[in-house]
Order: C-alpha cells, then structure tokens, then sequence
C-alpha cells in the first residue's frame, strides 16, 4: 500500500497537516499528514487504542483536533464543520449511531430516508422505501460483478438477526442514502470471518466505480485486503505516529 503524502494529489478531498488529537491528559493521535484524492480509498490501520475511531470522527467533522491544519472537500474543520457532515457519512459506528436491533431492514430505511427530508415531512411511503431498497440492491449487484459478494439485505429481517457482514453492509446502505460524498466505514475487523472481511474491502474497493465516492475505513490489520490493478488507495498506519 502506499503512504500518505508522498506526492500532491490532483483534487484532494483530505488535506491534513500535522494534526493531532489530545484528551484526558493523553494524546489519542498526532502527527498525521494525509492527501488523499477524490475517489480514492483511506484505510487507517491502527491496534485498539491508537485512535483510528477518533481520527476517522474528526475527518468526518464530529470531532474536534486539538492541533495541526485540516480541510475535507475544500472546507477548513473546524470550522466549516456543519457543511463537511452534510457531505461525509459514517457507516454504523458502534456508539456513536448504532443500529437499533428492533427494527427491520426497512423500518431502518424509512427512518434515514426521513432525516434526509424537510422537517415538515415526518413520514415516507411504502414505495420510497421500496425504491431505495432496490437502488441498495443494483448497488449491491455492481460491486458482486467487481468480485465483491456481499448478501442482499432482506426487507424485513430484524437487525438483530443479520451476521456481521449483513449488518456492516446495512450500515454502509444507510449511510449512501443521502448520496455522500465520502463514506466512513470503522472497524472492518470487526467481522471475525477472514472471508467476510475480504468480501467487505472488496465491496469498499468496488464502491468507487458505483457513484464519485471517496472511502475511508479502519482496521487493525490489512492481510485481508486485496487490491486490484488500477485501485487508488493510500495507507495510514497510526502504529507509525
């Protein structure tokens, strides 16, 4: 994989320069320098406690760096922060937007398709819902012709019955709703099968081609990743900082 900033990118969407975080008389991370180019794909690799949920909430615009220079997509954080979360989505990050085990597939899609409506429009239709569900499905489609086979999500499937990958693939659904310009995905990792976690990086990869997506993800170890020929991608190792 390659490191960040070797060279200029043509139309970065993340410029950092020395950035860093410090909390509870700690520093979670620092002296990360990034360019990472419009459709190409971050992975932050890192051990437990190295930061990487905290350095991909702060390109996300939910949290603040205590030092160093950062803009994404051409807005300064944190300044510009509201405008940058408009823009960027995170996938489920566990405790921070988790998914609720209660509900449905769908019943999860009405309630993103929601948020994304004016507020005098409290409510979407059965074929809203449906609609989306199908775009997630050619989605879905186009990223198993690239080599990712990833399941369809089915409807009415209680969250709490998914497998990881289901549930991580319903994260990353949920988050597309809004058509983001970056796509946040913690802890891939977090799927114990080493097939599900190929299957996962392979999607992630294929993504690229469906819509103008930079992706950004985490790990703790890039064994499972599998590049192909032509894939942009930079690497971001905290065990270095």
């Amino acid at each position: 994989m390659n490191q960040p900033v070797d060279q200029p990118v043509d139309r970065p969407v993340i410029r950092a320069e020395g950035l860093e975080l410090r909390a509870g008389g700690r520093t979670v991370y620092s002296g990360v320098d990034l360019d990472v180019a419009e459709g190409s794909v971050l992975v932050v690799r890192g051990r437990a406690g190295q930061g990487k949920t905290s350095l991909l909430l702060t390109l996300a615009g939910r949290m603040r760096p205590t030092a160093g220079h950062l803009a994404v997509l051409g807005e300064p954080l944190p300044a510009r922060a509201g405008a940058v979360r408009r823009r960027v989505a995170l996938a489920e990050v566990r405790g921070v937007n988790d998914l609720d085990d209660a509900l449905t597939v769908e019943q999860h899609v009405a309630e993103r398709l929601v948020l994304h409506q004016p507020w005098h429009r409290p409510w979407v239709s059965d074929a809203q819902v449906g609609e989306q569900l199908e775009r997630a499905g050619q989605v879905l489609a186009r990223t198993a012709d690239a080599g990712a086979d990833v399941p369809a999500l089915r409807p009415r499937e209680f969250v709490s019955d998914l497998d990881p990958l289901e549930r991580m693939t319903l994260g990353v659904v949920l988050a597309l709703i809004g058509r983001p310009d970056v796509l946040v995905v913690d802890d891939v990792d977090s799927l114990r099968r080493g097939e599900d976690r190929r299957r996962a990086w392979a999607s992630l990869a294929a993504l690229r081609g469906t819509t103008p997506l930079t992706v950004v993800a985490s790990c703790s170890d890039t064994s499972d990743v599998r590049w192909r020929s032509g894939d942009h991608h930079t690497l971001l190792d905290l065990a270095d900082r």
